[in-house]
């Protein structure tokens, strides 16, 4: 992450921010993973009156190489302040305006809430008291799913590199396997 000299008015802001702003909505239904989860609308609408409110507002840079879909958040302060997230970088498995366009805004998605600290999905976590059945459905699931969508082990396992700097799913904690899952819908 990068950031302006001194960060000191934009900390209050976000700190006043998260305090104001609720949680977006979970308005589309992911049949696959059962499970609801915030539209990029929806997602803009929740927090830009309050981003505006504190004097904070948001910029993001898409670019795309040759594979693969990146985009960098900024969040900026009246003050001049900023934050900028590093880039969130995923593979581009259908290149065509229709697959860069579904990439990008997955991205931005999870980029603005993870800068925002604002919720984008359920949280699986809390629903389950045995994390190892769950995994082991989920990794599962992935597997299916990747051979569904004619996935390739190549190009999942270059989506695990980019994205987590890991090379297979049994190195993949249960956020990550639950992003990997929700990668795979979008192809």
């Amino acid at each position: 992450m990068n950031r302006s000299e001194t960060i000191t008015e934009i900390a209050k802001a976000l700190a006043k921010f998260q305090s104001e702003v609720s949680d977006p909505n979970r308005t589309k239904e992911n049949a696959f993973l059962k499970s609801k989860y915030v539209t990029l609308d929806s997602l803009l609408q929740a927090v830009r009156p309050v981003l505006a409110s504190n004097g904070l507002s948001f910029l993001q840079v898409p670019f795309t190489g040759a594979d693969v879909v990146s985009v960098t958040t900024m969040l900026l302060h009246e003050s001049g302040e900023w934050l900028e997230s590093d880039p969130f970088t995923l593979p581009l498995m259908k290149k065509d305006p229709q697959g860069v366009g579904s990439v990008v805004t997955y991205a931005r998605r999870y980029s603005l809430s993870s800068i925002l600290g604002v919720a984008w999905d359920e949280d699986d976590d809390a629903q389950s008291n045995n994390e190892t059945e769950l995994t082991k459905g989920i990794k599962h699931e992935i597997s299916e799913l990747a051979k569904t969508k004619n996935v390739t082990k190549e190009n999942a396992i270059s989506y695990m590199k980019t994205t987590f700097n890991k090379s297979s799913t049994e190195f993949l904690d249960l956020q990550e396997l639950q992003q990997f899952k929700a990668w795979l819908t979008t192809l």
